[in-house]
């Protein structure tokens, strides 16, 4: 019998999701839904799924998975909104970056017998520039080679845990385990502050008294510097900078105090020193860019939340040479 899986959100996450799904899975059916009809056709016309649901009703409660490609923001609203029309067993697999606050909503809305996992993908390293400039065509090869984070609550059955790996393998992602807490500390450096930044930069840019004149002589520097502040719509970037303000806020007070001694150095005519405070940056970049192009994390310590216990967790601690914390839930 065929698996049914209800893609919520035919964004550039959800429709590679669609298509790695389709091209490795075999005896799956993929429906997409999204409330912009325009995107769900794009999706639909690119072969990322191969039925469009008009709502949620129907689709939701025929599926064996339902994963949650959206905002951050999102999530709640759309777990409230499939909830109640979930069949028994059936997972929701979130893909958004926060978890903390959605492991939260997951125990509080969805009916009992009906799971829920986090499940961050990463961009294979050949897609780290893709998209850079603007928003790109989806791709069944953009996990291909990278990591799955995922989160597991408590008491989550092992034929969820089970499904979910099996759309990480769909996706050609290695699995690892890691608490939410971590999952939304990570965000507020990789997403959040970098989206932050490229905000500010316009809003500077902008206010400047020569604007009239560099906006027509800014290059690709300031073009893919600036175009991260302006990739998500602006209610969806308050509502994630909302949900994680903690680390958002710790990120920022730690920007600023970079900022403060860049500053300090450039006043000072500090050459030597200015250089070398660069010269550390320059050597982070690179060394951090040959390693996410290797991908060879198994020579590096990766360290997961705390798993529940079960045979398939005993199965996975040798995927990818991937190494957990020696702990379990109680």
């Amino acid at each position: 019998m065929a698996r049914e899986i209800l893609i919520v959100g035919m964004n550039e996450i959800g429709a590679s999701i669609g298509l790695a799904i389709r091209r490795a899975g075999r005896g799956v059916i993929c429906t997409g839904y999204d409330s912009d009809a325009s995107a769900a056709r794009a999706a639909r016309k690119s072969g990322a799924v191969e039925k469009l649901a008009m709502g949620l009703g129907r689709s939701v409660g025929g599926a064996d998975v339902v994963i949650l490609a959206l905002p951050s923001g999102q999530v709640r609203g759309y777990l409230e909104a499939i909830g109640p029309r979930l069949k028994r067993d059936a997972l929701v697999l979130d893909t958004s970056w926060l978890k903390a606050d959605a492991v939260g909503w997951a125990s509080e809305i969805l009916p009992e017998g009906r799971h829920y996992i986090g499940a961050v993908p990463t961009v294979a390293a050949g897609a780290l520039y893709i998209g850079a400039s603007g928003a790109s065509e989806p791709s069944g090869d953009l996990f291909e080679g990278g990591l799955m984070a995922m989160v597991v609550p408590a008491r989550t059955p092992e034929a969820a845990v089970d499904l979910a790996l099996q759309v990480a393998s769909w996706l050609g992602t290695t699995p690892f385990f890691i608490d939410p807490a971590e999952v939304d500390g990570v965000a507020a450096t990789v997403v959040d502050l970098p989206t932050i930044l490229g905000a500010a930069l316009m809003r500077v840019a902008v206010r400047s008294p020569g604007w009239r004149e560099a906006r027509r002589m800014a290059g690709r520097l300031f073009a893919t510097s600036a175009i991260v502040g302006a990739l998500q719509g602006p209610g969806d970037l308050q509502a994630a900078l909302h949900l994680n303000r903690g680390n958002v806020l710790t990120r920022l007070d730690e920007t600023i105090e970079e900022l403060e001694a860049l500053r300090a150095l450039i006043a000072g005519s500090d050459e030597e020193g200015l250089e070398r405070h660069l010269a550390e940056a320059v050597q982070a970049h690179y060394a951090w860019l040959a390693a996410r192009m290797r991908g060879e994390w198994a020579q590096e310590e990766i360290v997961p939340g705390e798993l529940p216990e079960g045979g398939i967790f005993d199965r996975l601690l040798g995927i990818g040479g991937l190494r957990t914390k020696d702990r379990r839930r109680d």
